[in-house]
């Protein structure tokens, strides 16, 4: 038996797959463990962004990614699936946080994407191409100082 007995074409395959990596990665996202309320607003979000970086460097995340650049434009539904499955997920935890911390709500959601933009950044551009230098992890962890002190600056 083979697998196209499941899939009456390789794109229907190929949707299948990608699918199925978006829910994986949905159903982490959403289960996640929240931020611990007792620690300061900037350690909270030091974790969070940590935990992104982490997780879009994986060798699956990058493909899983590379591969919705690459095709995307063919199968825009497969797109949408995978920003509402990742990234909007991710930015919608954040702003959260912010808001939890005084960022007023109507301002956290673009407060969130530009700190997920500030996170990755040149580091993960990196990642992506698959180009790894001694230093990433310092490049991530000041990227993330950076984002942490643009987000918090937004505190009513």
């Amino acid at each position: 038996m083979t697998l196209y007995r499941h899939f009456p074409s390789k794109e229907a395959l190929f949707e299948g797959l990608v699918t199925a990596m978006c829910d994986y990665m949905r159903e982490g996202l959403e289960n996640a463990p929240s931020a611990n309320v007792d620690k300061p607003a900037a350690k909270r979000l030091a974790d969070e962004l940590r935990a992104l970086t982490s997780a879009l460097i994986e060798p699956d995340a990058l493909a899983l990614y590379r591969l919705i650049v690459a095709d995307g434009w063919r199968f825009p539904d497969l797109s949408r699936v995978f920003d509402q499955s990742g990234m909007r997920i991710i930015r919608r935890r954040i702003a959260q946080l912010l808001e939890s911390d005084g960022v007023p709500a109507n301002k956290s959601r673009q407060v969130a994407a530009e700190v997920v933009a500030m996170v990755l950044g040149d580091a993960y551009q990196r990642a992506l191409l698959g180009i790894v230098e001694e230093g990433d992890s310092e490049a991530f962890a000041q990227q993330i100082a950076a984002a942490i002190a643009y987000a918090l600056s937004w505190r009513a």
